[in-house]
């Protein structure tokens, strides 16, 4: 199920912080669905209402999640 929203945006909606989980609400099919999210950085902070992009998923209903703040463009 995770596998199918790699890849796609997400919106924080419970904090993701350092050794803990939080939770990103994705859009799949035709609505939405909560998800428990890790920062891909585990050291990092990713507060409530910032915009996530999925980078993995880890098992089950768990997703990698990265800003996209942090995202860089190659030119």
């Amino acid at each position: 199920m995770a596998l199918d929203v790699v890849g796609k945006l997400g919106r924080v909606t419970a904090a993701i912080t350092p050794g803990h989980l939080g939770e990103v609400l994705i859009e799949v099919r035709q609505g939405t669905e909560r998800f428990l999210a890790r920062s891909s950085d585990a050291g990092a902070t990713i507060p409530q209402h910032a915009q996530v992009i999925v980078v993995g998923s880890l098992g089950g209903r768990t997703v990698e999640v990265e800003p996209t703040d942090t995202l860089r463009l190659n030119s």
